[in-house]
């Protein structure tokens, strides 16, 4: 959960520069059209690819919680298998989702489901959202499904998070 771009980019900035020193994968999908302060992480921190999506990635589609799992499962397992990477860093704005799915239960199932598949993979998720631009009930919401979160710079433990069943 963060406030504006300089918060948002305060979150990707080590957690991508991390990645990219490791060698790691790193597909961002944000939806600034000035991607350079994102693309800058990747200037001299190693041997790893930044991705970096600024186009919704499901504009043209109805937003389909398989449809986005499996993209991600493609893109995840090319990292991984054939290209060879160890791990693989995802990233993407809750704000596009909002606009996409068709209610906040729809996004809390994709949510749930994205737990599921990170749990699968040599991967980790960062979900993004914008308190400003989403609303803090929104934002709450959505961080019920998020078994850690970021605050003041700690990744911790949520003690809101709700197990799905």
């Amino acid at each position: 959960m963060y406030r504006g771009r300089t918060q948002r980019d305060e979150l990707l900035g080590p957690y991508l520069s991390e990645g990219l020193r490791a060698g790691d994968t790193c597909f961002v999908a944000i939806s600034d059209q000035d991607s350079g302060r994102v693309r800058a992480f990747s200037a001299d921190e190693g041997p790893g690819e930044l991705i970096v999506r600024t186009e919704p990635v499901f504009a043209e589609n109805p937003f389909d919680t398989e449809d986005v799992i499996t993209f991600w499962e493609q893109l995840v397992t090319a990292a991984l298998d054939t290209e060879g990477v160890d791990f693989v860093r995802l990233s993407a704005e809750g704000t596009w989702w909002m606009k996409q799915a068709p209610t906040l239960d729809d996004l809390h199932r994709y949510e749930v489901r994205l737990n599921d598949f990170a749990a699968r993979h040599r991967a980790s998720i960062l979900c993004l959202y914008d308190i400003d631009e989403l609303g803090a009930g929104i934002v709450f919401d959505a961080m019920k499904a998020h078994p850690r979160i970021w605050l003041s710079g700690l990744v911790l433990e949520n003690p809101f998070f709700e197990t799905p069943g």
